[in-house]
């Protein structure tokens, strides 16, 4: 593929990467990635993980003969901003003004923009697309509901491991009372970010981006998605546990668009297949080994045969 720099602003300079088919006749249609939760840069990577998801599913595209859009997340990367201030509404925002700079570039078909989010970015595209109005969505890895929901979801899968862990570990792990204290830590710390009004709050040495957290957990994504008429793509891994693997099929019947939606048997949220079964505990480790992999070839399979019917 080929590739060029780009820019565009908001209430900062946000800095990205286009991909084109090597060879192309006429005006493209174009992917913008939306990002899933954290300080990631185009390519999916952050300091901790080097997931490179995004950049594979850039290459993925324009080996099928579409452009894609792919951009550093504010305060990731070279883009501006700060990542620790960054609410909610400020990611969608910035989603809203990809699209307006993917359709001022000369070789794009302004018709022809799709939406691709990826965990938290399946929850910022109902909103870019209520004021953006894509061609089509793709909604990979992503939680129907409120990201509170999701977050103590994967506590309550913690406590349930924990319960039910055989042998010393799981005898020191519940002598530890980790099944019965992570879910009250867990609401204390929501609850205090939802009566703050920082920005930012510190927990000992750590920093935490409260503003992102209300303004998420204050959001109702029913009226957005109801709104959503165009094609939609909705994919999730059976091996998920950062998102509940059934909301898959939610996304599919609240939008009032043609839906498909499918369960991956093996894929975690890194879109990778897994061998091994799913653990909380474990999560790193298995993360760890997910990312010497490809990307799902399922998927892909799927990403096709649906880019074939609606974005070609």
């Amino acid at each position: 593929m080929k590739e060029r720099e780009v820019e565009f602003n908001t209430d900062i300079i946000i800095k990205g990467t286009v991909s084109f088919p090597k060879e192309s006749e006429g005006k493209l249609p174009l992917v913008i990635i939306i990002h899933g939760s954290g300080p990631v840069d185009r390519d999916g990577n952050a300091k901790v993980m080097q997931m490179n998801a995004y950049k594979m599913l850039a290459e993925f595209f324009a080996s099928a003969g579409v452009a894609v859009l792919r951009y550093d997340k504010r305060g990731a990367g070279v883009s501006g901003g700060d990542f620790y201030q960054t609410g909610m509404w400020d990611l969608v925002n910035d989603g809203i003004a990809a699209v307006k700079a993917a359709r001022d570039l000369p070789e794009i078909d302004p018709e022809r923009i799709f939406l691709l989010g990826h965990s938290e970015g399946c929850t910022l595209i109902p909103p870019i697309n209520k004021k953006t109005e894509a061609a089509g969505i793709i909604l990979l890895a992503g939680h129907a509901e409120n990201v509170r929901n999701a977050s103590e979801l994967q506590v309550k899968l913690l406590e349930e491991e924990v319960k039910e862990m055989k042998g010393v570990n799981g005898f020191i792990l519940r002598a530890l009372k980790v099944h019965k204290t992570a879910a009250s830590k867990q609401k204390k710390l929501f609850d205090e970010m939802m009566e703050s009004e920082e920005a930012v709050m510190k927990k000992g040495f750590t920093k935490i981006n409260a503003k992102w957290a209300r303004e998420h957990f204050q959001y109702n994504m029913e009226e957005d998605l109801s709104a959503i008429t165009c094609p939609v793509l909705a994919i999730t891994g059976k091996k998920d546990v950062q998102v509940d693997p059934e909301h898959v099929h939610l996304f599919a019947e609240k939008v009032n668009g043609p839906a498909e939606s499918y369960n991956i048997p093996n894929m975690n949220h890194l879109l990778r297949d897994q061998e091994e079964e799913t653990s909380m505990l474990k999560l790193k480790s298995i993360y760890k080994k997910s990312l010497l992999k490809p990307l799902s070839a399922e998927m892909l399979d799927i990403i096709e045969e649906w880019t074939k019917k609606y974005i070609l």
